[in-house]
C-alpha cells in the first residue's frame, strides 16, 4: 500500500481583516482550501462574503492579514497569479452590442488564450446556436452561460463562483452542477457562494459559514452535525399496533412520538440508533422497517446564524 500524501494547498487566507471606517466587513478570517476540492460559502446578506471574495481576487486590500494562491501572493506576481483563479461575479456586465464569439474572445486575449479555444469554451457553457448573436438580445440565463464562460477560458486551478445560480432556470441549474461536478474532476477547484442550502448539501465537499464578517465554523457537514451535537430523527415502523402506554416501559428513548399506532418517531444522538432498536427487539417488539433522517445543512445553519454566545469568542476551525 502506497503512501498517502497530503494534498496541496491552492488558497490560503490568513487572519485577513478588512475595515471601513468603523465598519469591520472582513474580522481575521483565517482558512485554507486543498487542491481539488469543491468548496462553499454561506452567509447572510452582509455578512462579508463578498468582501472576502473582492479580497482573494486582489479587488480590495485587507488592512491585516494575507491572502496566497497557489503558494503566492498577489503583491509577489499579480500577473501569474491572477491567471490562476477563473471569476464569475454576481452581477454581470457585457457590452451589448458585441456577439458571444467577440466578448470571449476579448476575454480570452486578456488572459492570454489563443482564439481558437474561443469555440470550444462557448460550446461547453450549452452556447453554441448563439455564438454570433449579440449579447444585448442574450436572455438572463444565456448571459450567466456566457459569464461561466469568461471564467473559464483559461482553464484556471481555482474557479470562485459567486452565486452560479442566479438567472438560470431548472435546467440550467441542473446543467451548471453537472458542469461543476466535470471541472472539479479535471483538477479544477470550486468555490463558489450560495444562499441554496440544497445545492450546497448536493455539491461541497467542505462548508465556510460566515456571520458579522468572521467565519464561524469550516468542516464537512459529518464534522458540523458532530460539533453541533445534532439530533437524528428515527422512524420505526412497527409489526403490530401499539398502545403508547406499552412503549414507556422501555428506558432510554429521549424524545419519540408514536403516529397510527405502528409508526415510533424517535428524537435522538447519533450514537444511540443501535442500542434503540436493540431495546425494542429485547422487549418484543419487531419492526419491518425503519429509516434515519439525519440533520440537513439548514440544521447546523440555524444554528451558527443563532447568535449563542459559543461564536462570540471562538476562533474559526
Amino acid at each position: 500500500m502506497g503512501i498517502e500524501t497530503a494534498k496541496e494547498t491552492i488558497l490560503r487566507v490568513e487572519g485577513t481583516s478588512k475595515i471601513y471606517g468603523t465598519f469591520t466587513a472582513a474580522d481575521e478570517i483565517s482558512f485554507e482550501i486543498p487542491q481539488g476540492e469543491i468548496f462553499a460559502l454561506l452567509g447572510h446578506n452582509g455578512a462579508g462574503k463578498s468582501t472576502l471574495i473582492k479580497i482573494i481576487l486582489g479587488l480590495a486590500r485587507p488592512d491585516t492579514g494575507n491572502v496566497l494562491i497557489d503558494g503566492c501572493t498577489l503583491r509577489q506576481n499579480l500577473l501569474e497569479t491572477r491567471l490562476k483563479v477563473g471569476y464569475l461575479p454576481e452581477r454581470l456586465s457585457f457590452y451589448d452590442n458585441l456577439t458571444a464569439w467577440e466578448t470571449i474572445c476579448f476575454y480570452a486575449k486578456l488572459k492570454g488564450v489563443k482564439e481558437s479555444q474561443c469555440e470550444e469554451v462557448l460550446v461547453e457553457a450549452g452556447l453554441q446556436d448563439a455564438i454570433h448573436k449579440r449579447v444585448g438580445a442574450y436572455s438572463k440565463g444565456m448571459q450567466q452561460r456566457l459569464g461561466l464562460a469568461q471564467a473559464i477560458v483559461h482553464r484556471p486551478r481555482l474557479l470562485i463562483l459567486d452565486e452560479p445560480t442566479t438567472g438560470l432556470d431548472p435546467s440550467g441549474v441542473l446543467w451548471l452542477k453537472e458542469k461543476i461536478r466535470d471541472w472539479n474532476k479535471a483538477g479544477t477547484t470550486i468555490f463558489f457562494s450560495s444562499h441554496n442550502l440544497g445545492d450546497v448539501e448536493e455539491l461541497a465537499q467542505r462548508v465556510g459559514i460566515m456571520r458579522k464578517g468572521r467565519m464561524d465554523v469550516v468542516g464537512t457537514l459529518e464534522g458540523l452535525r458532530s460539533q453541533f451535537g445534532l439530533r437524528v430523527v428515527m422512524r420505526i415502523k412497527l409489526v403490530e399496533p401499539v398502545a403508547e402506554a406499552d412503549l414507556e416501559q422501555i428506558a432510554g428513548f429521549a424524545d419519540w412520538t408514536l403516529e397510527d399506532r405502528n409508526m415510533l418517531v424517535v428524537d435522538c444522538e447519533p450514537q444511540e440508533k443501535g442500542e434503540i432498536l436493540e431495546r425494542l427487539l429485547e422487549a418484543g417488539f419487531h419492526f419491518t422497517d425503519f429509516r434515519v433522517e439525519e440533520p440537513g445543512l439548514d440544521a447546523v445553519y440555524r444554528r451558527v446564524m443563532s447568535g449563542d454566545d459559543m461564536f462570540e469568542n471562538k476562533a474559526p476551525i
